[in-house]
């Protein structure tokens, strides 16, 4: 498992999305079928403004 964490100082300035951005780009041009995370509920709204959608488990997915 791997988790990402961004200082308080440096949040809210467009790390996070810039960074998933670039990651799901690269996950579509390499023909990666779906991406599963687990969000906080902090980072939650992040990840669906970004095309995630909630599963009955905890576990949110992305597919192109």
């Amino acid at each position: 498992m791997i988790g990402v964490v961004t200082d308080p100082a440096y949040r809210r300035r467009g790390h996070s999305r810039a960074i998933m951005r670039g990651l799901l780009d690269w996950f579509r041009e390499h023909g990666v079928a779906r991406v599963d995370l687990r969000a906080s509920a902090e980072g939650e709204p992040l990840y669906r403004e970004l095309g995630f959608v909630k599963l009955p488990a905890p576990t949110l997915y992305w597919h192109p």
